[in-house]
């Protein structure tokens, strides 16, 4: 019975963990977006452009600085 107790409590911990981490590196990217976004604008470009530009800036410096990388060395 104990057993069975501890092993589901540690299974709560893994997904409570793991939807901790999904909700940070979510809200890493937002902040990210925004200050992105805050940056263009504060250039005072041809146009402003919203957070949905910022975001594309966002995951697509991610996508290609950080995933080659993480690549590279998932292969080592």
């Amino acid at each position: 019975m104990w057993n069975k107790a501890k092993k589901l409590l540690g299974q709560f911990l893994n997904l409570l963990l793991a939807v901790i981490l999904v909700l940070a590196c979510i809200s890493y990217v937002v902040i990210n977006s925004i200050l992105a976004t805050q940056v263009i604008n504060g250039l005072r470009l041809d146009t402003y452009v919203g957070l949905e530009t910022g975001l594309g800036i966002v995951m697509l410096v991610l996508l290609l600085g950080w995933g080659p990388v993480w690549l590279m060395r998932s292969f080592r």
